[in-house]
């Protein structure tokens, strides 16, 4: 036994859920940001979590607005997703920048990329700073999904993004 790190003890739970969290930019268009730390909270309400840094402009935005949408999103969105993860919503148009089909939910002026497995949205219910995070606890308003289609884990403590595979 040998004492580890944090990236040395996510190496070790891998493969890990990954979800895009998609929130509304100020001017209207759609911000996404791929984020491991989310989790089911409760099923009476249904609940969720996810954590961003507290500089995140994913999470500045979902407190501004009080909405988000926690999608799994869908296994051709592998290479898009790490490239969303390597750029900032404040200064970058990533679904422009990726060239994403996105698709409206009704209800929500948030839109979600058309290939996603599962799609949550939600209302902040409280944010709880946690170190060098801050976590979004949300109540899920609508569930929204597509079992005909594989969903991302993050892999190798968030190196690599593809579907989990049974066996």
């Amino acid at each position: 036994m040998k004492e580890l790190n944090m990236i040395q003890a996510t190496n070790l739970t891998s493969p890990n859920p990954l979800m895009l969290i998609c929130s509304e930019n100020q001017d209207g268009t759609t911000n996404l940001a791929p984020i491991c730390f989310a989790c089911y909270l409760s099923f009476n309400p249904p609940m969720i979590g996810f954590a961003t840094g507290k500089q995140s402009h994913t999470g500045k935005r979902v407190r501004e607005t009080g909405k988000a949408i926690v999608t799994v999103p869908g296994e051709s969105l592998a290479q898009v997703v790490m490239a969303c993860g390597g750029s900032t919503g404040a200064t970058t148009n990533k679904v422009a920048e990726n060239h994403m089909e996105m698709v409206p939910v009704e209800g929500s002026r948030i839109q979600i990329p058309a290939d996603f497995r599962l799609a949550m949205v939600a209302t902040l219910k409280q944010s709880v700073e946690t170190g060098d995070h801050i976590l979004h606890i949300c109540r899920v308003d609508k569930f929204l999904g597509d079992e005909s289609k594989k969903g991302l884990y993050a892999w190798n403590g968030f190196g690599k993004v593809a579907p989990a595979v049974e066996g």
